[in-house]
């Protein structure tokens, strides 16, 4: 996104965003340890989402995924979320994404063709429940996008918002 209408999140307006959620805050991230679960999960926060974290972690809730202290299966299933859920629509709801290729006859290769597909798009990283950011390194002023299946829509126009 990074588009001059969007500020840059700071460690200021990310603590006063912690300040209206209902939920505890424990201490914040550090760089190592967002750097860490990138490592070990196979992606990138986006840089608001760092900062966020940063700041401090909310952890009151089973809502809000702990990149700290939580089982890797949970925070792994966590991030196979919103593929998973396409791929549900695809084998069952006849979705299938107008910019892919031809849909194969068979279920098993359009599920083959549908997670190659998936391949190529940014990860989607969670943030509370089935809310996620884009996952792209270095960049800021995503929409927080509420993630069901292939019902997708804006929960907020960015993560402060």
């Amino acid at each position: 996104m990074n588009t001059p209408s969007t500020p840059r999140l700071t460690l200021d307006a990310a603590r006063a965003l912690h300040g209206m959620l209902r939920t505890e805050i424990g201490p914040g991230l550090t760089e190592q340890e967002l750097d860490a679960v990138e490592t070990r999960f196979g992606f990138t926060f986006a840089a608001d989402h760092r900062v966020f974290l940063s700041a401090g972690l909310p952890c009151g809730s089973s809502g809000w995924p702990d990149w700290r202290n939580a089982d890797a299966e949970d925070l792994a299933g966590r991030l196979t979320w919103p593929v998973d859920g396409v791929l549900f629509d695809v084998e069952h709801n006849g979705f299938w994404h107008p910019a892919w290729p031809s849909r194969p006859a068979e279920i098993s290769e359009a599920l083959r063709v549908a997670r190659t597909e998936l391949e190529s798009v940014p990860h989607l990283v969670p943030v509370y429940g089935h809310r996620y950011l884009p996952g792209t390194a270095g960049e800021y002023g995503h929409p927080v996008l509420s993630v069901y299946q292939t019902d997708i829509i804006l929960y907020g126009n960015d993560l402060a918002d």
